[in-house]
């Protein structure tokens, strides 16, 4: 990859980033009000909390893509600009 395919990259890598990481927090507030429910009123409640795992794991994924990505541009002398 040349350093405007790693900007691009880069740059693609960080919207999905924030997509994931919105997702994950949207269903924050939501698994706070099931787990108080299930624990105070109905135990089946519980049910409905989302882990999130599967964002959580390809989160971890896109994080280790950037990492690769910025220490590839840092190598090739790629202007900082675009990362």
């Amino acid at each position: 990859m040349d350093c405007p395919e790693l900007q691009q990259a880069a740059t693609q890598s960080r919207v999905d980033i924030d997509r994931l990481e919105q997702a994950i927090a949207s269903n924050r507030g939501r698994n706070q009000a099931a787990m108080y429910f299930g624990g105070v009123i109905f135990p089946p409640a519980y049910l409905a909390v989302r882990t999130d795992e599967d964002a959580k794991k390809a989160l971890d994924e896109l994080q280790s893509r950037r990492d690769r990505i910025d220490r590839l541009s840092k190598a090739k002398r790629c202007p900082a600009g675009g990362n």
